[in-house]
């Protein structure tokens, strides 16, 4: 046989392979398919038709990885297959590799400007990347195909609304509610919803039919939206009315808890999210909900109660174990919280929040070489994260109230290394300024806290050290000033103290 039958021969056998597997493919059979499909490149391995063939059975079977890497290589056989670069865009989008896929994108819309799934495909990467004005644009210019999925109207509309273009978000959601697809109304309700357009969000939910299937979870909708809105009594009537008619659901009752807690009814906000625990035991966020709006009132010790019963049902959450400690400490259980902090931190050691915690207790229980190995650790795993030398910097200060001039230093490298990294942290600014201020160097530290007073102008102490600095400069009248100011924020102080319970959020 001649060297050109036998290529043909054997393209002849590849073609064979390939329409059996579009065969097995078009009957359900994709992992036959896929054998199929490999037999036709194994024989015709630069075959641009067979790669591309098989990439998509692999796009549909959610093998992305290796369905990416054959429509790479079918486009660089075959450069002008559009649909082999629309489909290897899609597979980059649905990795989250953004920039991949607008870069494929944008090549195919150089050679086909018209194409409108790549021009909706890259509005909808746009958006999930935060390019909202080349999302916008995209979007804006396929309405057919926009309108017809209810994902690319919501992408529309969050483009809009980050624009802030709201009328435009308000114009693109109506389709929605025009459709009559209850859950693409719900969709729409909920962008309207994170975007603070509460009107359009109410307007969205009241066009469902009461009638519907979904009419607990509009019910529920409106009331979070109420929430939104800051009308917690009418947020908290919509929900009894929804509990009263039969639906009677753990987040239900954990959102009346939250209506509650902004009415500062701490009994009845207690109440509801036991009864949320009660409907849905293995959900640990009632559990946390609960002891943060406890912890928050102040009332540690049931807080603490309630941080321990979620630690027995959740022995894996580092939530739970990080509250744990947080209230430990509070209540000055440094020992119990050093064990819960150690639990989060062997859950999770790359959590910088519990190893912060973690070092806080240990300083805090007196055991500074624990606390210093602690922060040693976070130095080199969290180099970017100014709180940790600054926390190493109040431990050494702390040492250095005893005579420890090298702890002083240290102290103060520390302070400035944190700067370094942030250059407005508050913290930092602060310890270094009284570090100066205590060691006579009055105009570095004046530069200092002037620096904090700007970024804290409710700061207290920072106001009253900023005093001490102008009249050791003798700048009597700006000393003046600062402990007026100093005085109105301690009042300031005492009010928000009184309403700290308040700032706790419910997203």
């Amino acid at each position: 046989m001649s060297g050109t039958a036998f290529c043909s021969a054997q393209f002849d056998e590849a073609r064979v392979h390939a329409d059996r597997g579009l065969q097995l493919a078009q009957s359900g059979d994709l992992q036959g398919a896929e054998n199929e499909l490999r037999q036709a490149i194994k024989l015709e391995p630069r075959n641009p038709e067979f790669l591309s063939t098989l990439g998509t059975l692999l796009a549909m079977d959610k093998k992305l990885d290796e369905s990416s890497t054959l429509f790479r290589k079918a486009l660089q056989l075959a450069p002008q297959d559009s649909t082999s670069r629309r489909y290897l865009a899609a597979n980059l989008w649905q990795l989250h590799r953004y920039p991949e896929a607008k870069q494929e994108l944008q090549t195919l819309l150089r050679q086909h400007p018209n194409d409108a799934a790549a021009r909706l495909l890259l509005g909808m990467v746009s958006e999930n990347s935060g390019d909202y004005s080349t999302a916008a644009k995209m979007l804006s210019s396929v309405p057919d195909e926009v309108s017809k999925q209810p994902e690319s109207v919501a992408a529309l509309a969050r483009s809009y609304y980050q624009l802030h273009e709201r009328e435009r978000a308000r114009t693109t959601l109506s389709v929605l509610s025009e459709q009559a697809a209850e859950q693409g109304v719900l969709l729409g309700a909920q962008i309207a919803d994170q975007a603070e357009d509460f009107e359009t969000a109410q307007k969205l939910l009241e066009s469902v039919s009461p009638s519907g299937t979904h009419f607990a979870i509009v019910q529920y909708r409106l009331a979070l939206v109420e929430y939104h809105a800051k009308r917690f009594a009418e947020s908290q009537s919509r929900l009894q009315r929804l509990i009263d008619s039969g639906h009677e659901t753990s987040q239900a009752y954990n959102l009346m808890g939250w209506t509650y807690q902004q009415q500062a009814n701490l009994k009845a906000a207690a109440e509801s999210f036991e009864r949320a625990i009660a409907l849905a035991p293995a959900d640990e966020s009632n559990y946390l909900d609960l002891g943060r709006i406890l912890f928050a009132h102040g009332s540690l010790r049931i807080a603490l109660d309630v941080a321990k019963r979620a630690a027995i049902q959740f022995p894996n959450s580092v939530a739970v174990f990080d509250f744990k400690g947080r209230t430990e400490s509070r209540m000055l259980q440094f020992t119990d919280a050093i064990r819960s902090y150690k639990r989060a931190t062997q859950l999770d050691p790359s959590n910088a929040e519990v190893t912060l915690g973690l070092a806080r207790a240990q300083a805090s229980a007196g055991l500074n070489a624990d606390a210093a190995s602690t922060l040693d650790t976070a130095l080199n795993r969290f180099p970017k994260d100014a709180r940790f030398q600054v926390e190493y910097a109040l431990m050494l200060i702390k040492q250095a109230e005893t005579g420890d001039a090298v702890a002083r230093t240290r102290a103060e490298k520390m302070l400035r290394s944190a700067l370094a990294i942030a250059p407005i942290n508050q913290q930092a600014l602060y310890e270094l300024g009284n570090l100066e201020l205590n060691d006579g160097r009055v105009t570095e530290a004046s530069r200092h806290l002037e620096q904090v007073v700007k970024l804290a102008p409710l700061s207290s102490q920072a106001h009253f050290a900023l005093a001490r600095a102008y009249r050791r400069l003798k700048r009597v009248e700006d000393a003046q000033k600062e402990m007026d100011l100093y005085n109105r924020s301690k009042e300031t102080d005492s009010r928000d103290g009184a309403a700290s319970h308040n700032d706790e959020a419910k997203n």
